[in-house]
């Protein structure tokens, strides 16, 4: 696994979004390098990480991480790389000082008990069109970041170049999406006892901001931003105030 490391001071792990690669933190890295040794992972079949069958199996994923990252650090996940950075703070808590989820949910699609998602149905389309139309499919994941949020031209236009300067595999693209539809963390979350803090757009087409008050109710000792008129990727639009509150917390 390619882990880009960069920055100096204390260690912050950093876990892209589906379809992205490390790449994609650009805005924030320059924010925090001044203070923090930045490992940008890029997941396998990502980036400049080789695939491999299996790589994004949820157990293999963890141990791989584990075997590549510091023996503790903060960590910093957005989206997909959310999930993964808190299965990976349930499973060696010893090793996370401090976890940042920018806008991830702990269970990313809608069931009875769930309804603060990306609705279930949708989510099966979206997934069905990428095995037809991977391109197409990809391009409507970018406008779906973006989507009613502020500073959406610029958002579009970087994940756009992200996505197209460096195509993740499509076998990682749909084991990526198996573990969106499959991941169920809830139980994670609420047991974690290190501090976590939780970011989210209020115009965020796919994490909708009704989760901040649900997750408030999973374990109260989470911290909860909401970054007015950010999207899914408030840390585009908005990378400086994402920066001061990551800073603010890991400082705390």
């Amino acid at each position: 696994m390619f882990i880009k490391r960069i920055g100096q001071g204390p260690n912050l792990v950093m876990v892209h979004g589906w379809s992205m690669h490390s790449g994609v933190w650009q805005p924030l890295t320059d924010l925090l390098a001044e203070q923090f040794t930045l490992h940008l992972v890029d997941l396998p079949g990502h980036g400049d990480s080789e695939w491999h069958s299996d790589a994004l199996q949820i157990d293999t994923i963890l141990s791989e991480l584990a075997q590549t990252v510091p023996a503790t650090a903060a960590w910093l996940g957005w989206s997909l790389g959310g999930q993964l950075s808190l299965a990976f703070a349930a499973r060696f808590p010893e090793r996370v000082s401090k976890l940042i989820l920018m806008a991830a949910n702990p269970k990313f699609v809608t069931s009875d008990d769930w309804p603060d998602a990306m609705d279930s149905a949708v989510f099966s389309v979206f997934s069905g069109q990428l095995d037809h139309n991977q391109r197409e499919t990809l391009k409507r994941f970018v406008m779906l970041q973006a989507r009613g949020a502020e500073g959406s031209r610029e958002t579009i236009q970087l994940l756009a170049e992200q996505t197209a300067d460096n195509v993740a595999h499509p076998e990682a693209l749909q084991a990526g999406l198996d573990l969106l539809e499959t991941l169920d963390l809830r139980t994670d979350l609420a047991q974690l006892t290190l501090p976590v803090k939780c970011i989210f757009g209020e115009r965020d087409q796919l994490v909708p901001i009704t989760l901040a008050e649900t997750i408030a109710l999973l374990n109260s000792t989470i911290s909860i931003d909401r970054i007015a008129g950010g999207g899914h990727a408030p840390f585009i639009s908005q990378p400086q105030l994402c920066a001061n509150k990551i800073i603010e917390f890991l400082h705390d």
